[in-house]
């Protein structure tokens, strides 16, 4: 009898596991994904495809490097919050440098979209919200650049 609980416990737990694992789904979600970019856009040619792949992994890069700064400054802004005597301006310069951050992040990324728009020929571009609101989600890098590129 005892065996036979245990047994029913152990398939209970596997069941429950897998039906998390497959309610999760195969990695879909934020990031740098199949969005506005070269599968987006119909019937690219090949140069079209090759500018706009190197035209978002060069966004990519310039938003790895400042997305790097930013972390350390926001370590920096927490290390302030730790300190004995709080000093309210060097907190409000350290917070100021992260909203400066995340400035240049926002017109990298509006330049970037701008770029591979400028790639696409009027066409395709109206054909565009045909085929979803632009970048965002999909496989991604993970919580990186979320619903916006």
């Amino acid at each position: 009898m005892k065996r036979m609980v245990v047994t029913l416990g152990l398939a209970v737990a596997v069941t429950l596991t897998a039906a998390t694992v497959f309610a999760w789904g195969p990695g879909m979600g934020r990031g740098f994904g199949p969005g506005y970019g070269a599968s987006a856009a119909p019937n690219l040619s090949a140069e079209q495809a090759a500018k706009i792949q190197k035209i978002q992994s060069d966004r990519y890069a310039e938003a790895e490097t400042v997305r790097s700064e930013m972390y350390a400054k926001r370590l920096e802004l927490q290390g302030l919050f730790r300190e004995p005597v709080l000093d309210e301006a060097k907190i409000a310069s350290k917070q100021r440098e992260i909203v400066a951050l995340q400035n240049q992040l926002q017109e990298k990324g509006l330049a970037a979209r701008t770029a591979v728009a400028e790639t696409l020929t009027p066409e395709q571009r109206a054909q565009l919200p045909a085929y979803g609101p632009g970048f965002g989600g999909g496989r991604g890098r993970g919580m990186g650049f979320g619903n916006r590129w």
